[in-house]
């Protein structure tokens, strides 16, 4: 499905800042991640490798946004025109005191982006070693991906297409039709239906127990719709209606049957 976003945001208003790259490979996968998502101002800054065959082969059907990029010498230089400069970490403050280190997540940064008309610079550190503390100095914030401790640095451009498919995502003008998730009340009213359906079956009362216990293991681990649980609901309904008016016509009939032998009897 095909969606309208505010596309001219990122365009105008990102310039994503590479320092120092020494993977050409990185330089075209970063540029094809730019413009999955509409951003198309790239600048590095002292590239150790120039943008040859191998950038342009990993950029795909990006590559001019390689052929728009420019080199410059500095940070400075890079970030002379733009309101905000944003730097990137996978370093982040293990102390409250390191406010130089204390960032905000991606999804932080493209809700505060949305919301302001501002030119940012936006600076991913060198593969090795990221951005040095006084260029860290020169951000105004920081972003930070979070990750698990055991192996927390992620490659740039992984962490790149993350930070800008949240940009994206925040600045979309047609938002898609999304699937209404059933509430709470549903759920508890999806669950109280399961749970008569479960007793007109006759099973033992720990077999019952374990078949509640499933259904409700089964709706945490899903995403249940709002109409897919209202159309649940009306099924076990009917499914609960059909079998106790079955049980209520044997019981009636039984009933009849045994009234018409105690008129026999009678007689």
């Amino acid at each position: 499905m095909k969606h309208t976003f505010e596309a001219n945001k990122l365009a105008g208003s990102i310039r994503v800042v590479l320092v120092e790259p020494g993977v050409e490979g990185n330089i075209g996968f970063l540029a094809r991640a730019m413009k999955n998502f509409g951003l198309r101002e790239l600048c590095l800054v002292e590239p150790k490798v120039g943008v040859g065959a191998v950038a342009r082969a990993f950029a795909m059907h990006a590559r001019d946004v390689l052929d728009q990029a420019i080199s410059v010498d500095s940070i400075n230089e890079a970030v002379k025109d733009a309101d905000f400069i944003v730097g990137t970490t996978a370093v982040t403050a293990k102390r409250a005191l390191n406010v130089k280190r204390t960032p905000i997540t991606p999804a932080e940064f493209a809700k505060v982006f949305s919301s302001i008309k501002s030119k940012v610079a936006l600076l991913f550190g060198r593969e090795g070693s990221g951005l040095t503390n006084d260029e860290i100095d020169k951000c105004d914030f920081i972003i930070s991906i979070p990750t698990d401790s055991t192996y927390p640095t992620m490659n740039i451009t992984h962490a790149a297409t993350i930070i800008f498919y949240e940009l994206y995502k925040a600045t979309r003008k047609g938002k898609a039709k999304h699937v209404t998730e059933a509430s709470g009340a549903q759920k508890e009213r999806l669950i109280k239906y399961f749970t008569n359906l479960v007793k007109e079956t006759g099973l033992p009362n720990h077999k019952r127990r374990i078949a509640l216990r499933s259904f409700r293991n089964i709706l945490g681990r899903s995403f249940v719709s709002s109409r897919e649980a209202t159309t649940l609901m009306g099924v076990y309904k009917r499914a609960l209606q059909r079998i106790r008016g079955r049980e209520k016509g044997k019981q009636q009939s039984l009933s009849r049957r045994m009234t018409k032998k105690g008129t026999r009897k009678k007689r």
